[in-house]
């Protein structure tokens, strides 16, 4: 245990036990925060009168020589004491001693927390929407490109390609949605909050929020110090992402499989077997499919450690910190290289011509009758089914099929209009054409998406950059003032 905290109440502390509850492997993320938290609390201090000028201005030097680097070495428990330690052993113990007045690591450490994880919010967001442009980007070019649409990874209906990617970019898009609620949430402050109760010092809690870029004070210092649960949202938005993740990751691995191909990959995303050259394996996809695994297991890992715990502040939080950290390296990697493999993806150019795809046209098939022959659907989907299956026995391709065996089929009279209309239909580049919905994957309401989706897209990146350059006008005040005493 730290001399600092040595010779009080307990003597000497098992080096094992300090070891054992040591964060200050993880704490290197927060370092840099907790110095610049500190330097707001000095600031504070002095406003409150607290500490003297001189007092102050020694501890902001001896502060700001550890903004860029602080040594770490075994025996301590956790980044905060470290850093006081260094501070002290420049100002002496009569100077040092004073920097831990008025706060507790309880605030301190969340403070550091809120402050790091508002970062790593942005950096996913704006990860996300790097993702989102690939995709849109992709699919402007595929707007009357064939895609088969599966249901229990069964051909199902005609879409195009552009559609896919619409869908896929829609979730991202929520993914981002709940990411930049979060922040809102995480960017608040607890700093000034103490152990539990504050202090009977006047320090100005809004200062120190402002200083250090936060958006306003979690007010109640019990709730302050003693609540994680924005650590719980956020790790609730990654895993929602790392699903989405992994299942994007699936589909690709599914249509770029040998026996299915209707997607091909870039060689320099693929591996080949030590053994069977002649195999091409999606294994970057596989790699994120199964480390967004890890990325959804952090978030009930945390639930679970916060479960029945009592109020206040308790160690376990420390364990849930790296989870989170975890979390946002995990899906920021993954995120870099799903958008660069995506950018390459082929289709292949032959797909609305694959014989066995003809019959996803069977559900328009039904609809022809229902507008034609003025009949229910469900009459008209028995009808069609039994066509189907009458196909699939003599083991003719849909377009293979005469107006007389339509009339056996479907159990009713097949007029030129009726057969002409059905040919048309079995057509999968027109089949698209047909679909009138809003949102549909006829090309125009496509083209729509795209459109508003790339402006949304454009606004968030801009939103963005202006929360960041906000934060970073808020450190340079902070690093004025203190320069200013």
């Amino acid at each position: 245990m730290s001399s600092i905290l040595r010779g009080g109440r307990l003597a000497a502390t098992r080096k094992e036990a300090v070891n054992f509850i040591s964060s200050l492997h993880d704490d290197k993320r927060i370092a840099h925060a907790t110095v610049l938290v500190n330097e707001a609390h000095v600031i504070a201090l002095t406003k409150a009168k607290a500490i003297s000028k001189s007092d102050a201005r020694k501890l902001l030097r001896a502060l700001r020589r550890l903004e860029d680097w602080v040594p770490l070495r075994e025996g301590v428990e956790d980044i905060h004491v470290l850093i006081e330690e260094y501070v002290t052993k420049q100002v002496g113990r009569d100077v040092g001693g004073q920097l831990h007045l008025a706060k507790s690591r309880n605030d301190q450490v969340v403070t550091a927390v809120r402050m790091v994880l508002r970062d790593e919010l942005l950096e996913v967001s704006n990860q996300l929407l790097s993702l989102e442009n690939v995709l849109l980007r992709l699919a402007s070019k595929h707007l009357e490109s064939v895609f088969p649409g599966y249901t229990h990874l069964q051909p199902a209906q005609p879409i195009s390609f552009a559609h896919y990617l619409l869908a896929v970019g829609d979730s991202f898009l929520r993914d981002n949605e709940r990411i930049l609620e979060t922040h809102k949430r995480v960017n608040m402050s607890p700093m000034g909050a103490g152990a539990l109760a504050g202090s009977s010092f006047n320090l100005d809690r809004a200062l120190e929020a402002e200083l250090l870029g936060f958006e306003g004070l979690i007010e109640n210092t019990l709730d302050a110090v003693g609540s994680r649960d924005f650590a719980l949202e956020a790790l609730s938005a990654f895993s929602i992402t790392a699903s989405d993740l992994s299942r994007v990751a699936q589909d690709i691995i599914f249509f770029s499989s040998a026996d299915v191909g209707i997607l091909d990959i870039p060689d320099e995303f693929a591996s080949t077997s030590s053994i069977m050259p002649q195999k091409k394996n999606p294994d970057p996809l596989e790699i994120i499919r199964a480390r967004s695994a890890e990325v959804t297991s952090n978030f009930p890992a945390a639930a679970t450690m916060l479960h029945g715990l009592p109020s206040g502040y308790n160690l376990d939080f420390q364990e849930i910190t790296p989870l989170m950290w975890h979390s946002c390296d995990t899906l920021n990697s993954c995120l870099k290289i799903l958008a660069q493999l995506i950018s390459g993806l082929k289709l292949e150019k032959a797909i609305a011509e694959r014989d066995y795809l003809q019959y996803i046209a069977a559900t328009e098939i039904a609809n022809i009758l229902v507008r034609e022959e003025r009949i229910p659907f469900r009459t008209a989907h028995r009808a069609v089914g039994h066509s189907m299956r009458m196909a699939l026995q003599q083991k003719k391709t849909l377009s293979e099929l005469s107006p007389t065996d339509w009339e056996r089929g479907l159990g009713m009279r097949v007029s030129k209009k009726m057969f002409a209309s059905i040919a048309k239909t079995l057509d999968l580049r027109k089949h698209i054409e047909y679909y009138r919905v809003k949102g549909s994957p006829n090309p125009r309401q496509t083209e729509a998406m795209i459109l508003s989706r790339t402006k949304r897209v454009q606004l968030l990146f801009e939103e963005n950059v202006h929360a960041q350059a906000k934060l970073e006008r808020s450190l340079t005040k902070l690093s004025s003032t203190g320069k200013k005493i």
